[in-house]
């Protein structure tokens, strides 16, 4: 399980987390959610170690994340940021190639190989495969990194060992097919025994595909629980000031509806 407890982080004066209590574990999907500035992204760099804490402890599985070496945290936890570009004309396949070097004394060459292809397929990348990742359109690009954290993953999700897959903005650049399956896609790994944590900004998404949904505002958690528990009208209204509901459907995933009578200044 991975614990966050009392959670603050500070740049010289400015606080960006505040207090902040955080939990999963491996088989679930937990989505952040929050305002432009709300701490989302400084609380995925906390939780897989990227910067360093003012107050509080994060650990996993019982022992602090400080005192986990480079090597095991990265068979604990692939992370995907949202600046994963890259300048020089490496392959799509040299890219995916790259979580190799987590495994390669544990695995052979041919059985890393299998794993780069099997996440190339499972993200619709492996046609991909020798472009030049400069090249790439924005959602292709991200699709690849994502190929590349989950080839870090799979050793791990194979041989039943927990993990935690960690996303920031994973939809930010794809189409709305392609953001339904990278969700989807999210909550098949957290089905294989990965704790899978995603930033995003689509309220309508994290309805649908998250266990747990931790709102912030202004470096606080304001709200936390399930989606249909957190996202309710007076909780939109007070953290995104805007009148909008969710709406639950039998046949459809849940959809955000926002009030006609929404007020352009207000919001800005």
């Amino acid at each position: 399980m991975l614990i966050a407890n009392k959670v603050s982080v500070q740049v010289g004066k400015k606080s960006l987390l505040s207090g902040i209590d955080f939990a999963i574990r491996p088989g679930e999907v937990a989505v952040v959610l929050g305002p432009n500035g709300a701490g989302k992204s400084t609380l995925l760099k906390a939780l897989c170690g990227d910067i360093t804490l003012s107050e509080g402890t994060i650990t996993y599985h019982q022992q602090r994340l400080h005192d986990i070496d480079s090597l095991s945290l990265s068979h604990l936890r692939a992370v995907l940021t949202q600046q994963y570009d890259c300048e020089f004309p490496f392959s799509v396949q040299e890219i995916v190639d790259m979580a190799h070097y987590v495994h390669q004394e544990s695995h052979t060459v041919d059985s890393l190989r299998r794993y780069s292809k099997k996440a190339m397929q499972i993200l619709s990348v492996e046609h991909l495969a020798q472009r030049s990742f400069t090249r790439l359109s924005g959602g292709e690009k991200q699709r690849v990194q994502f190929a590349r954290v989950l080839c870090q993953l799979l050793p791990n999700l194979d041989a039943k060992k927990p993990c935690y897959l960690m996303i920031d903005e994973p939809t930010a650049s794809l189409d709305l097919y392609h953001q339904y399956q990278v969700m989807k896609l999210a909550q098949s790994i957290a089905k294989q025994g990965a704790g899978v944590i995603a930033v995003v900004h689509d309220l309508a998404l994290a309805a649908s595909f998250a266990d747990t949904v931790y709102l912030l505002e202004k470096g606080k958690l304001v709200a936390s629980g399930a989606p249909a528990h957190v996202l309710n009208k007076a909780q939109l209204r007070k953290t995104y000031g805007i009148e909008a509901q969710l709406t639950q459907s039998e046949t459809f995933l849940p959809t955000l509806g926002v009030s006609r009578e929404f007020d352009l200044n207000t919001a800005l």
